[in-house]
C-alpha cells in the first residue's frame, strides 16, 4: 500500500525521510514515563527522548502519530501512516513475521504486583485470582499459556494457573488499583512501571521474583511501501552509538527514577 501523499519517487524509506526532513513516529498518548501526551500537545517520556534523539541524529525533525490502539501496532500493516515505531516493543517471534526490529534499545522484566492489602506475597498466591494485563502484550500471552515468543531461557517463572485476565491497558491496570477499583487484586506488567507507580504513590507491593525478561525495540513495518532496510540499519547503529556513549543511560535515569534499564543485569537474567 502507497503512504498517503508520499513521494513515490523515492527508492527507500531512509530516501523519503531524508527528502521529506521528518520522521513519523508512532507512540503512545497515555503510557507514562514511556511516553503521555502534555496539555500543551507535546509529547514527553523515555521512548519520547529516544525518538527524538534518532531523529537529531539522522539530521531531520520528528512527527508522533497516535494508532488506533496496541493491537495496530503489533499486527503490522501500518499503511505507511508512519515509519517506525518507537514504542517500548518487546521483539517477539510473532511480531517478526510482520515487524522489522533493530537491535535493543533497553531491557525490562515482567513483574506481577498486587494491591496493597490484598495478602498475595508470592506466585502460588496468584493461581485462580483475577489478573489485569495489557491485550495483545507478551504480559497476555505469558498469562493465557501461549508462546510468549522469546528465547525460553529468559522466562524465569511459569505463570500461575487458572487465572481470570482482565484485559486492559498497562494504564487502565495502573489506573484502576489507584482508584480502588475492586475487579481484580493483581496485574503484570514491566517491572519499570511497577517501579515508578510505586514511587509515585499507588498502592502496590511486588509479588515474586520478575517472570521473564524482555529486549525492548524499534520496529518497521514489514509491509511498508518502501524498502525500510537501509532506514533500520542507521537506526540500529544509532542505538548502538547512544547505548555507548551513554544517552541511552540518561534517558533512562531521567524518567525511571535513577535506574538504568539500558543494561541487563545479572538480576534480570
Amino acid at each position: 500500500m502507497k503512504g498517503n501523499g508520499d513521494d513515490t519517487t523515492a527508492r527507500n524509506l531512509l530516501e523519503d525521510v531524508l527528502a521529506r526532513g521528518v520522521i513519523r513516529v508512532s507512540t503512545d498518548a497515555n503510557s507514562p514515563p514511556q511516553s503521555s501526551l502534555k496539555s500543551d500537545g507535546t509529547f514527553e517520556g523515555f521512548d519520547i527522548d529516544v525518538a527524538i534523539e534518532i531523529a537529531r541524529r539522522l539530521g531531520v525533525e520528528v512527527e508522533f502519530v497516535v494508532p488506533g490502539g496496541w493491537d495496530t501496532l503489533t499486527a503490522g500493516n501500518w499503511g505507511d501512516q508512519w515509519d517506525m515505531s518507537v514504542g517500548s516493543m518487546t521483539i517477539t517471534k510473532q511480531r517478526a513475521e510482520v515487524l522489522h526490529f533493530t537491535s535493543g534499545y533497553y531491557f525490562t522484566s515482567a513483574q506481577f504486583a498486587a494491591r496493597r492489602g490484598a495478602g498475595l506475597t508470592t506466585i502460588d498466591d496468584i493461581h485462580g485470582k483475577a489478573v489485569c494485563v495489557g491485550l495483545t502484550t507478551t504480559y497476555h500471552r505469558y498469562l493465557t499459556g501461549k508462546d510468549i515468543g522469546i528465547p525460553t531461557s529468559d522466562i524465569k517463572v511459569e505463570a500461575p494457573i487458572g487465572v481470570r485476565v482482565i484485559p486492559l491497558s498497562d494504564a487502565e491496570c495502573l489506573q484502576a488499583i489507584q482508584v480502588g477499583r475492586q475487579e481484580f487484586d493483581i496485574l503484570l506488567t514491566s517491572g519499570a512501571l511497577i517501579d515508578r507507580a510505586i514511587a509515585n504513590g499507588v498502592d502496590l507491593v511486588k509479588v515474586g521474583e520478575p517472570v521473564f525478561v524482555e529486549t525492548l525495540a524499534v520496529a518497521f513495518d514489514r509491509s511498508s511501501f518502501r524498502d525500510s532496510s537501509t532506514l533500520r540499519e542507521k537506526v540500529s547503529r544509532i542505538i548502538e552509538e547512544m547505548h555507548a556513549d551513554g544517552t541511552l543511560s540518561e534517558f533512562s535515569k531521567k524518567w525511571f527514577d535513577g535506574a538504568d534499564f539500558t543494561v541487563v543485569s545479572s538480576s534480570k537474567r
